[in-house]
């Protein structure tokens, strides 16, 4: 019901959810686009529901994910996982809770404090470490040596001319591409994050390696392989990812 209130009745950006899905599904017809258009609002309602009550809802890890987060912290190696705005992204907030290496991700704080504070109070709850984008390089890299987790969701529109340009969802972008820089700096593994859902709320968080050490790749490497596994979870089910977003400008 929430998500028929945020898509049919409020239409909150209905327009741009049509958009997004008819360039980036030319082959859809008017009624595959009405389809993922209404599994799309469904499960965005779904996702308001569970950041707005997030202590009933769960994160489950996939034992091989589980085996190379370990296997890094024994290596005292950080690691950098990308992921996008794909099933119920803020439920990372809670990896703290399932294993014992650090977890830390960027944000750019509020110029409202009292939104600024609610919201860092919030994503901080379960032991995420929220690092201001505007030194968050230094302090990470005063820290390379020790094992932790540094999260990006990478799939932002950094502005014309920014970034890394990249063909995504059939057509010509900008990648964010901080994720990349901060890993080759740390000589990092880095890993995509894929959130796939389960009943009751749950989701289930699985790791694809895009490389073992980023010094060694080439440059844009790690951004161009990052799109294409975004790619590859949005055309397996398009409805989770965030269509209302402007991505394409």
């Amino acid at each position: 019901m929430l998500g028929y209130f945020i898509g049919h009745v409020y239409k909150y950006r209905l327009s741009v959810c049509i958009q997004n899905l008819a360039r980036a599904f030319p082959q859809f017809s008017y009624q595959d686009i009405r389809f993922h258009q209404y599994r799309f609002y469904r499960n965005l309602g779904r996702i308001v529901w569970e950041i707005l009550f997030p202590a009933n809802t769960k994160l489950k890890i996939d034992p091989a994910a589980l085996k190379k987060i370990e296997r890094l912290d024994s290596q005292n190696r950080p690691a950098v996982l990308l992921l996008g705005h794909y099933g119920n992204w803020e439920i990372l907030n809670k990896l703290p809770q399932q294993i014992d290496v650090p977890v830390q991700a960027l944000y750019k704080p509020l110029n409202n404090k009292l939104f600024n504070y609610l919201i860092h109070q919030k994503r901080t709850r379960y032991g995420v470490r929220l690092l201001p984008s505007g030194n968050a390089f230094r302090t990470i890299l005063r820290e390379k040596h020790q094992s932790s987790i540094t999260l990006f969701i990478a799939d932002q529109f950094p502005g014309n001319n920014n970034g890394i340009a990249v063909d995504f969802l059939k057509q010509s972008t900008f990648m964010f591409s901080g994720g990349e820089q901060l890993a080759k700096k740390l000589n990092a593994y880095v890993g995509y994050i894929e959130l796939k859902p389960l009943q009751n709320h749950s989701w289930e968080m699985t790791i694809q390696t895009i490389c073992e050490n980023a010094a060694d790749v080439d440059d844009d490497y790690i951004t161009l392989t990052y799109t294409r596994k975004l790619e590859q979870s949005i055309r397996k089910d398009p409805s989770w990812w965030l269509w209302t977003h402007r991505r394409w400008k």
